[in-house]
């Protein structure tokens, strides 16, 4: 499932695993956050992508410049 995903990018990118219970209590706080502040989606998403975008350049440098 999906929590098998996140926990393998948490795993590979920052050397992070947690167990499913804290990764239900944190997303159960992210969903009262946004319910109390609607616009923090937007917030979210934002720092989504931002990290995604900075993982992905990494990945890629270190597997052309530093894999060779």
């Amino acid at each position: 499932m999906s929590d098998e995903y996140i926990e393998k990018l948490l795993r590979k990118y920052l050397g992070i695993s947690m167990p499913r219970i804290v990764l239900g209590i944190l997303m159960i706080l992210f969903a009262i956050f946004i319910f109390i502040w609607p616009e923090l989606v937007s917030y979210l998403i934002a720092l989504y992508l931002l990290i995604s975008g900075i993982i992905v350049i990494v990945d890629e440098y270190s597997k052309r410049y530093l894999g060779k």
